[in-house]
């Protein structure tokens, strides 16, 4: 099975080979130095995708609007570079120096930048004209990146997605990043000291030991983050939104599960439909609870255990179920899009799709984990047929001997992903990344 690759810019672009990179950085050192003089590096618009720039002395280069992606920008020195626009997904920029650098409306989805200096970088939107001729703002692209131990301290971002990076300890000190995306970002560890993140979404983020001091949160929503762990003591959260607790709801936990199960049983007549969406239920035990089709997106349902329960067609969209246990649960037809399930125990589920009769007509709800985090989670003899993984996040996520007929895995990243014993027929991995290597055969 082959992957297809949707045509990238770089085949509209001035395509570079690695011999005349290296000749142009060559002439660049000396732009650098004043020696014998020499031109400085200009890439704007050319098509630099994989080659080599690691270690290289590039200071005040141009590389506005570029095609970098897959590039190797290890150690290299970056400071003051113009990538305004600059195309760097899954690039590799770790160790970089790219300090006072302009990354407006750059794109570097899945890129590396572990322990890299950003120090100063604009990361606000890019004011850009498309084909039309029409002007629109492109907001700065981080989803999904690799930055443990980056230093942002004083950054400024306007509007960023960083949905889902690994920002454990970055330096995030005196930073600007208003209304920002951190959705299911990992901040652990990371120091937030006079940082601006006002407005900003921070859903399911992870601040277990993050340095909150005088970090402006204001509008910010924090809905089913975790913060077990960080230090509070000098941040206001009182204009931040914060997950609903149990002691504040209008009934107790009990009643609203009894409830939910009288309107099960009568089909909508009786009782009430759970509605959990944004609750804090952190650690609990709801092992066999009876919540099909029960409203629970945004729930926070870290290290909870729900083994047998029923979550047929219920919906926990982008909730926050780090570490759960729900083997031998029954998912047909559950919406889990792009819920936090790292580490997730999702052993022998029954999640193949929910089958409902219409009069004549029988629709098939397929369980959805589209853009959902399942690194390390383990499916474990599932039952997945026709489930959509589309875009998911399934670093070393476990699915031997699951059965995967005709199951959806578009895009989805599939470093480490074991298939052990899995049944594939008709499964569909065109445009996932990294998928094993007997799945492309």
């Amino acid at each position: 099975m082959s992957a297809v690759v949707k045509q990238s810019t770089s085949d509209r672009l001035n395509r570079l080979s690695q011999t005349q990179l290296d000749a142009l950085i060559a002439a660049h050192q000396r732009f650098l130095t004043s020696t014998h003089g020499g031109p400085r590096l200009d890439l704007a618009g050319c098509d630099a995708s994989r080659l080599d720039f690691s270690n290289c002395n590039l200071t005040l280069a141009e590389f506005s609007g570029a095609d970098l992606s897959k590039a190797d920008f290890r150690g290299a020195e970056l400071m003051s570079a113009n990538l305004f626009e600059a195309t760097l997904n899954q690039g590799d920029l770790s160790h970089a120096n790219l300090a006072n650098t302009d990354l407006r409306g750059a794109q570097l989805r899945q890129a590396n930048l572990t322990n890299s200096n950003l120090r100063g970088a604009d990361l606000r939107e890019a004011l850009v004209e498309g084909p039309d001729g029409k002007r629109e703002y492109r907001s700065t692209d981080l989803s999904r990146a690799k930055m443990q131990g980056t230093n942002l301290t004083d950054a400024l971002a306007y509007k960023a997605d960083m949905s889902f990076a690994d920002l454990r300890e970055v330096q995030f000190i005196n930073a600007e990043f208003t209304q920002c995306n951190f959705r299911g970002a990992g901040l652990q560890g990371a120091d937030l000291t006079g940082a601006n993140f006002a407005g900003s979404n921070l859903q399911g983020a992870n601040f277990d030991g993050t340095i909150l001091d005088r970090t402006n949160l204001d509008g910010a929503d924090l809905t089913s983050a975790i913060l077990e762990g960080a230090d509070l003591r000098r941040v206001d959260l009182s204009q931040a939104i914060l997950s609903r607790e149990l002691a504040g709801l209008d009934r107790d936990l009990k009643v609203i599960l009894e409830e939910h199960i009288l309107w099960l049983d009568s089909f909508g007549r009786d009782g009430v439909r759970a509605d959990l969406s944004r609750v804090n239920l952190t650690g609990m035990n709801l092992s066999g609870a009876k919540l099909s089709a029960a409203v629970m997106n945004l729930s926070l349902l870290r290290q909870a255990v729900l083994s047998k329960a029923r979550l047929a067609m219920a919906d926990l969209t982008d909730c926050n179920a780090w570490g759960v246990n729900i083997s031998e649960g029954d998912l047909r037809g559950v919406i889990l899009v792009g819920a936090e399930l790292r580490e997730a125990k999702l052993e022998r589920i029954d999640a193949d799709p929910m089958v409902i009769e219409r009069g004549k007509n029988i629709i098939e709800c397929p369980a959805r984990f589209a853009n959902s985090n399942l690194a390390g989670a383990s499916f474990y003899g599932a039952k997945l047929q026709k489930a959509d993984f589309t875009g998911a996040i399934l670093r070393k996520t476990s699915f031997q001997d699951a059965n995967l007929t005709g199951a959806n895995f578009r895009g989805a990243d599939l470093t480490g992903a074991m298939f052990d014993g899995a049944v594939l027929d008709n499964a569909d991995f065109i445009g996932a990344f990294n998928p094993p290597n007997h799945l492309t055969k």
